[in-house]
């Protein structure tokens, strides 16, 4: 039997809606393996981190995207929360928009909830593009706030060995 791979005779599939995962504990994955070295084209425009804040990297691995849409905080990073254990409002900002998400840490595997979904799909972000994460803002209440800097392409070499917990430990890009 053969194949007919005329595109004029191909169906269009319908477009799919992300489903969107609650904050819960029962969908564990490891977080994404680190990065290949030498990865890093197409570079969007950064803007320096302010001097003091804390932040972490992420490379944008499949479990990032559809259909999961997991972001997970590193354990590295966590302790600089004032609440690392609870659940909290957090909102994301990037090029000038805001997504409201909320900080589920109280989960063993802290993590971002359903409103990563929608800043991954509005970014479009691709698997190998990465984020660098800067907390800008920690409320009273316990609110988070995180600048997000989106490097298409990956993190380069450089940055793969940084630590990169504060702006003392910059990320350099040197064009």
């Amino acid at each position: 039997m053969e194949l007919d791979t005329d595109p004029t005779k191909l169906k269009a599939k319908p477009i799919i809606k992300p489903k969107v995962e609650p904050c819960d504990d029962d969908d564990e994955l490891p977080p994404p393996p680190p990065p290949a070295s030498g990865s890093g084209e197409d570079w969007e425009a950064t803007t320096p981190l302010a001097a003091g804040n804390p932040f972490f990297t992420a490379l944008i691995a499949k479990s990032h995207l559809h259909p999961k849409f997991q972001m997970w905080i590193p354990p590295r990073f966590q302790h600089r929360l004032a609440e690392p254990e609870a659940r909290t409002a957090a909102v994301l900002h990037s090029g000038g928009k805001s997504w409201a998400t909320s900080y589920c840490g109280h989960l063993k595997m802290k993590k971002l909830d359903a409103g990563w979904s929608e800043f991954a799909v509005d970014n479009r972000l691709l698997v190998g593009d990465a984020c660098v994460f800067e907390l800008v803002a920690m409320g009273a209440a316990g609110g988070l706030e995180f600048q997000v800097q989106i490097l298409r392409g990956g993190l380069p070499a450089e940055v793969v060995t940084s630590k990169g917990l504060t702006s003392d430990q910059p990320i350099l890009i040197v064009d």
